[in-house]
């Protein structure tokens, strides 16, 4: 299982988009041809699945983000500005990729699994 994502979130991955780290691209070869959106399904600690799409720009610096049912993600799970999101991937026996997506609150400088 690769780490692509553990981040604390801000208020503009809260508001807007969950920005998404560069070198954690390569999890999603798509874009390395030449596409600048994928859309990806990850699976939640409780088994909801979660459509979301990751973008890049067109020109410059990539500046990859992560959108699609993401507000809907934050806006279920009641995050706030200092939780956790940790978004996994990993790959079977048989080459089927699959994404998991963790979500902590964060509670007196410590970070508790949000179901």
């Amino acid at each position: 299982m690769a780490e692509l994502i553990n981040k604390i979130l801000t208020r503009t991955d809260l508001k807007n988009r969950l920005a998404y780290p560069t070198h954690s691209l390569w999890a999603f070869p798509l874009l390395s041809d030449g596409q600048t959106s994928i859309r990806f399904d990850a699976r939640d600690t409780l088994g909801k699945v979660w459509n979301l799409k990751l973008s890049t720009r067109t020109q410059g610096h990539p500046k990859p983000v992560i959108t699609g049912e993401w507000l809907s993600l934050v806006q279920e799970k009641g995050l706030r500005v200092g939780d956790r999101i940790v978004l996994t991937r990993e790959v079977d026996e048989d080459g089927v990729v699959s994404y998991e997506i963790r979500t902590e609150h964060k509670i007196f400088n410590v970070w508790a699994p949000v179901q």
